[in-house]
């Protein structure tokens, strides 16, 4: 499997970024719930519609769980958790939830493991990847 790259100028203004180019993957398109429930189904004992079913139960208790404060965990895929966006103040006793909260986000680390001889984390849906230029 591969994904595809190709080359574009950054816009930052920035003189170590500014007018650089990096490599940017290529989106070849979007695989649906649907899609992704037929592809369970060929591999599995499942019915589309029960696969639809539980991917649509999952999203809901991952949603309820954040909600809570919770961070959730599913293995092999990595973690969910909510962070807030927030302006600064410069004394504590300034800050006030409805005026300085700006956003809330959701935040997502894919699972993964270190490297022994690098100690980097390497995400396991990167593993075994080739990349190669963008054919428009």
């Amino acid at each position: 499997m591969s994904v595809q790259i190709r080359l574009q100028q950054s816009k930052f203004k920035e003189a170590n970024r500014g007018g650089k180019w990096h490599a940017r993957t290529v989106n070849t398109g979007d695989v649906t719930t649907k899609e992704i429930a037929a592809e369970i189904q060929e591999e599995t004992t499942f019915t589309r519609g029960e696969v639809e079913g539980f991917i649509t139960e999952l999203v809901d208790v991952i949603a309820r769980n954040l909600r809570s404060g919770h961070t959730v965990v599913i293995d092999g895929l990595g973690r969910f958790r909510l962070s807030v966006e927030s302006t600064p103040v410069d004394d504590p006793k300034d800050f006030n939830i409805s005026r300085n909260v700006t956003g809330v986000k959701l935040k997502f680390v894919p699972a993964g493991r270190r490297d022994s001889d690098s100690n980097k984390k390497v995400d396991d849906f990167g593993a075994g990847v080739h990349v190669k230029w963008f054919e428009e």
